[in-house]
This record gives structure tokens, sequence and C-alpha cells, in this order.
């Protein structure tokens, strides 16, 4: 719970900071949800923008649309698998329910099929908060590598995610009551806390690698010497 707050409270501080150009950016992502087929791409601009705020940096934006067109294609394949995964799940639910479903079901095994279905659709929302960000950090830029990286997270820190998650799903409610909010500010507090979130994630393994690093180049030096 502490480590989470630290990192809410970091976003909100990030955010706090850049927050004029944020608004902006939110409102033109808005604009792009119209068209639909330009939402995705216009979120990896904004994901781009959290990910510089969330490391303290200034923004700008061209920051916005270098995001737009470098994952353009990235952003639409993991929208669409998204699609995908959530149409299945539903379908499945739907399909198992008893007043639907072309063969005999008794009420309790539609019920048990369906929270099995409803825990599937949650964990995968819930790693959803995760590739695009790590798609920011990563040398490997492939959406398959995202993903992986994503669960591996969400397993290794499950009660991290669960914050993280019911915190999102508590902005997106605020934001229905406040449905100004939206075009304002809850799209890219999203983009801030997220990346934040991944970095934080990040850290112990980007300092064993430092770590390493630093040792492989002592070894070098000692033999040199």
């Amino acid at each position: 719970m502490v480590e989470f707050l630290r990192v809410l409270w970091g976003a909100v501080k990030d955010f706090w900071e850049e927050l004029l150009l944020l608004v902006l950016m939110n409102l033109l992502t808005v604009l792009f949800a119209f068209p639909v087929v330009t939402f995705p791409p216009a979120l990896a601009g904004l994901w781009n923008v959290g990910n510089l705020v969330a490391k303290g940096k200034g923004i700008h934006w061209s920051d916005y649309f270098d995001g737009f067109r470098h994952y353009f294609w990235k952003s639409l394949k993991l929208a669409l698998l998204n699609v995908l995964v959530l149409v299945i799940v539903y379908t499945n639910i739907r399909f198992y329910t008893p007043e639907v479903a072309p063969f005999k079901i008794s009420r309790e095994v539609s019920a048990w099929i369906s929270v099995f279905f409803t825990l599937t659709g949650l964990i995968w929302l819930m790693i959803q908060m995760y590739p695009m960000a790590l798609l920011l950090e990563q040398e490997d830029e492939r959406v398959r590598i995202a993903l992986r990286n994503a669960a591996f997270l969400t397993g290794l820190k499950p009660g991290f995610t669960l914050l993280l998650f019911v915190t999102l799903v508590l902005i997106g409610i605020v934001s229905l009551l406040l449905p100004i909010l939206w075009p304002l500010v809850t799209l890219s507090f999203y983009a801030v806390l997220c990346n934040k979130a991944v970095l934080h994630l990040l850290e112990p393994y980007r300092k064993m690698a430092r770590e390493r690093k630093e040792a492989a180049e002592r070894a070098i030096d000692s033999q040199s010497e």
C-alpha cells in the first residue's frame, strides 16, 4: 500500500507540473477518438508524453506527435487484440447463459463459467495497464514482448497491480459523474500514472543490470592492468 501511494503521489505531482499542456493534449486525444481509428495512436502519443512527465522531463507537442506516428500500427494492433479478447470473453459468458445456450446447462454451472470468464477479463484488463508504457521503455518494441512483460509484472506485483487497477476504475467512475474530467484530465492522468507505475516496477531490474555492467567493467579493467 505504501509503495503504491508513493507512486500515486509522485504521479499527481508530476501531472500538476505539466497541467496546462496535458489538458490540451487530453482534449486533442478526445477529438482523435471520433474517427475511432486514430484513437489508439492518439493514446500512444499521450502515453509517450506521460512517460516523459513521469521521468520529470519537460514536454512539447512534438513529443505527442512523435508517439502518435512511431506507435501508430503497434497501438492499433494492441487495441484490436484488446477488442478481440473482450469480445471472446463476452461471447463465452453469453453463450453459456441458460436462456441463450443451444444445449441444456444448469444455472450453477453457468454461474461458475461466467465467474471464470469475468475474472479472465478482469485480469486481462489489469495486464493492459502496462503494455503501452513498456513499449516506450523496451529496446525490443514488439507488442508480444510488451504483453509478456506486462503479464510478468502483474504476476510479480499482484497487490500493487490491483491497487493501480482499483484507482483507475475509481477515477473513471468519478469522471463519469463529472463528465468534464474526461476531455480535460482523465486520459492524460492515466498516462502519467501508468508510466510512473511501470518505471517504478522496472527500477529494481535496471539497478541489477547497472550493477552487473559495473561489475563486468571492473573485471575488464582488472584484467587489463
